[in-house]
């Protein structure tokens, strides 16, 4: 699911989206996610989303779209809940 996207001369590609379920709320507003179809697999995420412009509140058992980090893929952020 990733993609390449031109910006001027460099070519860059984008993270990659995985599905989870939010296990666990942390304090931080870090999320515990378990990943759909990676076993026991689970990530530590955190919010996306600019200075509070679209507040959601996520609860245990939400049904979430999880950005992996390149370097560390036990982070990643949050992007998108599924309603």
């Amino acid at each position: 699911m990733s993609t390449v996207v031109q910006t001027g001369t460099m070519t860059k590609r984008e993270s990659v989206g995985v599905d989870g379920v939010v296990a666990e709320a942390l304090p931080n507003a870090m999320f515990r996610v378990a990943l759909e179809g990676a076993g026991q697999r689970s990530v530590m995420a955190h919010v996306a989303g600019g200075s509070g412009k679209n507040f959601v509140r996520l609860l245990p058992g939400d049904r979430v779209v999880v950005e992996l980090a390149r370097h560390d893929v036990t982070r990643g952020r949050i992007v998108r809940r599924h309603d």
